[in-house]
């Protein structure tokens, strides 16, 4: 492997062992999600949860679709989703 992969690996690695984006992962790997089911989920603010939603949505791992007034976040990520089967089970 080459030093860009390794680098690349960690920073995901990173991005994931967040414990509220974790659980945030969890949720969504289940079925989409909105804003205000993540709030009362990590009993966090609108914008907290947000700022989280942002880094996963720029990494590509999760991905948003609108409805009406609310947003609905699911994961979009096949491999993310493996390794959470790993470490969280099914």
């Amino acid at each position: 492997m080459t030093e860009s992969i390794y680098e690349s690996l960690s920073a995901r690695l990173k991005l994931l062992a967040h414990p509220e984006r974790l659980r945030m992962l969890d949720a969504v790997r289940r079925d989409a999600e909105c804003v205000c089911h993540l709030e009362a989920l990590l009993g966090k603010p609108q914008p907290y949860v947000s700022q989280q939603l942002s880094q996963l949505r720029a990494a590509g791992v999760i991905v948003d679709e609108k409805q009406g007034q609310n947003v609905y976040y699911r994961l979009h990520d096949e491999q993310v989703r493996a390794w959470l089967a790993v470490v969280l089970g099914p």
